[in-house]
C-alpha cells in the first residue's frame, strides 16, 4: 500500500510553498528597486547679476555673470574680463543698465547666452564680469577689477580672458602690452592701442605668447582700420608662437562687436568663446 501525505508533512509541504514565494517576491521587489529611475538634467545657463560696489577707483558697480549651478559646486571657471565703451560710463548704481546695450551682458540679460560652451571636447562654463567705468581707465584699474574678480569668485587664474569694444578694445590692448603672461586671450573689438608704432607693446604681446583677435569694420568712421591692421601686422612680424588674426567686416561703422559677440557667429567652426577658451596659461 503507498502512503499518503500526513497532516505534518502536508503543513511542512505548504510552509515550503508559501516560503519559496515570498522569496520570488523579496527577489522581485529588489529588482524593481534597484531600476535606475529617469532622471531630468536641467541644462546649465549664465545668470546676470548686478552689483553695486566699488572695484579700485574707477568701478562703482559692474554686472556679473555666473553659471547657474555655480553654488552647488567647488569648481574654478574661466573668466571673461568686458570692457564697454564710452558711452557706457557712469555711476554703478542707476547707471548699470547702460551695460547692458552692448556686450556680452546684453545677450547674458536676453537669455541669448549660452550656459556651457565646447571646449577640448568638454562643456565649459564661463564667469563673465562686465564693470562699469566712471572714467578712461589706466591699465591699473583694469588690473584692478581682475585681481577683484580672483579674489571674489572661483577664477581659474590660467583662464583670464580680456575683451572689449572701442575704448575697451584699445584698454584692452594696452594692458596686454604691459602684463601678457596675465591673461590668456584678448579680443579687441573697433579699437586697439594707438601708440603701437612707437611703444613695445606689440612686441610684449607677441613675447608673452599672448593670442589676439582682432575685430574692425571698413568703413569705421572713428578709428581708422588701417590702425587695427598696422596692430595686428606689428604683433606678427615679431613671430608670436600663436599668429594674431583680425577680422574685418565690410560695413558697420564703429559698430565691429555686435556681430562679432554672437555666438552663432563662426571662423573655422569656433565663435569667439570657444576660440578663446583653447588658450590657457
Amino acid at each position: 500500500m503507498k502512503k499518503g501525505f500526513g497532516p505534518a508533512r502536508s503543513i511542512l509541504l505548504v510552509f515550503a510553498l508559501l516560503v519559496w514565494m515570498i522569496s520570488c517576491k523579496k527577489n522581485d521587489a529588489a529588482v524593481s528597486i534597484s531600476k535606475p529611475k529617469d532622471s531630468v538634467v536641467t541644462p546649465i545657463s549664465t545668470v546676470l547679476f548686478p552689483v553695486t560696489a566699488p572695484v579700485g577707483n574707477a568701478v562703482n558697480g559692474y554686472y556679473i555673470g555666473l553659471p547657474s549651478n555655480y553654488t552647488q559646486t567647488n569648481e574654478k571657471y574661466p573668466v571673461l574680463i568686458y570692457l564697454s565703451g564710452a558711452g557706457q560710463f557712469g555711476n554703478g548704481s542707476i547707471d548699470l543698465p547702460l551695460l547692458l546695450k552692448d556686450g556680452p551682458a546684453e545677450l547674458i540679460d536676453e537669455k541669448r547666452f549660452p550656459g556651457t560652451f565646447q571646449s577640448n571636447g568638454k562643456a565649459v562654463s564661463l564667469i563673465v564680469f562686465t564693470p562699469q567705468l566712471k572714467w578712461w581707465p589706466s591699465t591699473s584699474s583694469i588690473n584692478d577689477c581682475i585681481e577683484f574678480v580672483k579674489s571674489n569668485y572661483r577664477v581659474d587664474s590660467s583662464r583670464i580672458y580680456l575683451s572689449g569694444l572701442s575704448m575697451g578694445g584699445i584698454v584692452t590692448c594696452d594692458l596686454a602690452g604691459e602684463m601678457p603672461r596675465k591673461l590668456a586671450a584678448i579680443v579687441p573689438m573697433a579699437g586697439v592701442s594707438a601708440d603701437y608704432l612707437t611703444s613695445n607693446k606689440c612686441q610684449q604681446i607677441a613675447a608673452g605668447a599672448l593670442p589676439v583677435w582682432c575685430f574692425h569694420s571698413e568703413d569705421d568712421p572713428q578709428i581708422n582700420v588701417d590702425v587695427a591692421r598696422g596692430f595686428i601686422s606689428k604683433i606678427n612680424s615679431y613671430q608670436p608662437s600663436v599668429p594674431s588674426k583680425i577680422t574685418v567686416w565690410k560695413n558697420g561703422g564703429h559698430d565691429a562687436w555686435t556681430r562679432a559677440i554672437e555666438p552663432s557667429y563662426r571662423e573655422n567652426g569656433v565663435n569667439i568663446y570657444e576660440w578663446m577658451l583653447q588658450f590657457h596659461r
